[in-house]
């Protein structure tokens, strides 16, 4: 077809990137010459392009390249564009399909005669699939929290899963088939794609508890193929699956007997596609049937995914109730023990350690700041008939209040507040406001330290189908160190792994501690990143990690943090030492290189030019201010607040519709959803 005819005519072309006044000698051609030239340019990318650059950058590919920056509505033959296409490539595509614009960018283009007969649109078609879940609340520990935690299930978002992950696998299970909910033909012969609802009888597969509605797509390509989000499990035979995971979409609670048809509404606007259990008895039971959607209760308390993750993160929960109930039994049985936890979440350590000894009146004072989390684990420690040995209080342990909210010092303190960082959460500032003045002499600490490590990494985007994207990694940068799956990342590891922090919980105060390290090169490359996880020290015997080297099913759930270099990236060989300074205020870590103490110059160079796009930076840095000053301002009016509280309900329901990405819409909800 078209697309393949204009890639053959493409291939014999010649690499027309410009000579530099570094090409190697014996002249500036074949195919030595330019790949002597992109590894100058991979090498020496400055971080800032200006529009020309990127133009010649892209140049050197193709014959005649006419670069627009514009959305797709506004794109015109004989204006933004110089004719009408022959080919268009969309890849303008997330994990729910249509929240970054695709439907909506083809309509355009066709509504502005962009297109002609002939043009070749990828994807040429899509088809979703959906299946109706489960979500179990497997904790990791033997203990019931029967419906308590269905309070969580809920978000005015989309929510990016993987069914495929260590999550996904242990708790999502499927209660139907998938069905094919939408087909879109994307072609430029078909009708503009519009809004659409339909009905839909999933077929049953087994009795349980309905939660939520996952789907994904497949992309048809053409002679190429097929791309699809699918879990492995239910991608289609020769399918390319692509990596950016399945769409949940949460609905009211409802029992599924086994055998029963499930009726469902689905419907989109272009923008989001949207599933609503049938009421009136058609939601549940024999296929059809007219019904009216089940409208949700206004909800509140929202909680974001990372943090319905850590709550079923079986490992950590397993290890900490071993630890905490070892505590509890090395105290004499005479005198009942006092457990203050900060952080309880959804109460199950707590109530692990309410009921280690049944025979003796041990108490636990629980702390969160979440109202949604507490209620969650009031209900739990009812149904685990706990309530009377615990005492939850939504409040910062910063708060606590002596005999008011302690009748006495504990006697162990379990500490469940803890990030990638290991520090990120404020565990040292809690732990330095509740030790010894909430706590016996005496007292186990758990965990009981925190070893900090690392690893120098190249983390560049280089080539890719043997086009060189090095530009993009002045974008793929963050100030502050992000959480990350190292497992899930192409890197290359420059260095063995090194200690960084180390902190002893008996003794770690909240203060500026900066430490000199010397990382030893164990591999020719460019030092972008460090990679950072915790060893978690419990008591003597137990240990936790959240390595990347370690099994996913014996590793933390939160994963590894990384953070880019700064000033800029550098240039290593095998057998130099780059000197970094590492600190911490207690909250946040920062990593330099210092430059003052390199001695082989020759073996390590800073590269010229900084890795980040500082234009981009400071944008980001200036709407963060925004923001704040928003919350500020509307703080000083209940008025504003719930205006602003509205609108940002429909950007985070619908982010797409106002050009805002999924995630960045949910975190602004939780400002106004969380108690």
């Amino acid at each position: 077809d078209d697309a393949d005819r204009m890639l053959k005519e493409l291939e014999p072309l010649a690499d027309r990137t410009p000579p530099t006044a570094a090409t190697p000698p014996g002249g500036g051609g074949g195919a030595a010459a330019a790949a002597a030239r992109r590894r100058l340019v991979r090498e020496d990318r400055p971080a800032r392009m200006t529009a020309a650059q990127v133009s010649s950058a892209v140049e050197g590919r193709l014959e005649k390249v006419h670069v627009v920056h514009a959305p797709f509505e506004q794109l015109r033959p004989h204006h933004e564009l110089t004719a009408k296409a022959d080919l268009v490539v969309c890849h303008n595509i997330d994990f729910s399909l249509l929240a970054d614009g695709l439907v909506t960018s083809l309509n355009a283009l066709r509504a502005n005669d962009a297109v002609h007969a002939r043009t070749t649109v990828l994807p040429a078609a899509a088809r979703v699939w959906a299946m109706a879940v489960e979500l179990k609340a497997d904790t990791g520990v033997p203990i019931e929290m029967g419906s308590a935690f269905e309070r969580l299930y809920w978000s005015p978002a989309l929510r990016r899963v993987d069914l495929d992950g260590p999550w996904g696998r242990r708790v999502v299970r499927p209660l139907t088939a998938p069905i094919s909910a939408f087909s879109f033909d994307l072609r430029v012969g078909a009708p503009p794609v519009k809004p659409e609802v339909a009905t839909l009888a999933l077929p049953p597969a087994a009795a349980g508890r309905l939660h939520a509605i996952v789907f994904w797509f497949e992309l048809q390509m053409g002679p190429a193929g097929t791309l699809t989000t699918a879990p492995s499990r239910a991608a289609a035979a020769g399918a390319t699956r692509l990596a950016l995971g399945q769409a949940l979409q949460f609905l009211p609670p409802t029992d599924v007997a086994e055998g029963a048809v499930l009726n469902l509404e689905a419907r989109h606007n272009r923008t989001r596609i949207h599933f609503s259990l049938l009421g009136g008895g058609g939601g549940v039971g024999e296929a059809g049937g007219a019904a009216a959607a089940v409208v949700p209760a206004p909800r509140r308390g929202l909680v974001l995914h990372w943090d319905l993750e850590a709550c079923v993160d079986g490992h950590l929960n397993r290890t900490m109730a071993a630890a905490v109930r070892k505590a509890i039994f090395k105290l004499k049985k005479s005198t009942p023990a006092l457990v203050l936890h900060v952080g309880c979440a959804t109460g199950v350590l707590s109530i692990a350690a309410a009921q280690a000894r049944p025979e003796v009146a041990d108490h636990v004072v629980a702390c969160e700041k979440s109202s949604a989390l507490i209620e969650v684990a009031t209900a739990a420690a009812k149904a685990n008939s706990a309530s009377d040995r615990i005492s939850f209080l939504q409040k910062d342990v910063r708060n606590l209040k002596a005999h008011d909210d302690m009748p006495k010092k504990a006697d162990v303190l379990l500490l469940s507040c803890i990030d990638h960082t290991l520090i990120g959460d404020g565990l040292l500032h809690y732990l330095a406001h509740v030790r010894g003045s909430f706590t016996t002499p005496r007292a186990a600490l758990i965990p009981a330290a925190g070893i900090v490590k690392g690893m120098l990494v190249e983390m560049r985007t280089g080539d890719v189908h043997g086009v060189d994207l090095t530009m993009c990694d002045a974008y793929r940068w963050a100030k502050e160190v992000a959480p990350i799956d190292l497992r899930d990342e192409s890197y290359v590891q420059l260095s063995d792994v090194f200690d960084i922090f180390v902190f002893d919980f008996a003794t770690a105060a909240v203060e500026q501690q900066v430490e000199q390290l010397d990382v030893a090169i164990a591999k020719d490359g460019v030092a972008s990143a460090i990679v950072i996880w915790f060893d978690l020290v419990l008591d003597e015997e137990i240990v936790v990690s959240s390595s990347p080297f370690v099994p996913r099913e014996a590793a933390l759930a939160v994963g590894q943090g990384i953070v880019y270099l700064q000033p800029n990236e550098a240039k290593v060989s095998r057998g130099a030492t780059l000197p970094i300074v590492a600190a911490h205020n207690g909250v946040e870590m920062a990593f330099t290189i210092e430059e003052d103490r390199m001695t082989r110059k020759s073996d390590v160079e800073l590269l010229p030019h900084a890795r980040y796009d500082q234009r981009w930076e400071g944008a980001r840095v200036n709407l963060e201010q925004q923001w704040k000053e928003i919350l500020q301002s509307i703080a000083r009016s209940p008025k504003e607040a719930t205006a602003v509280a509205e609108a940002t309900m429909r950007y985070a329901a619908q982010p797409a519709a106002f050009g805002i990405v999924g995630g960045v819409a949910e975190r602004a909800a939780l400002c106004f959803l969380a108690d």
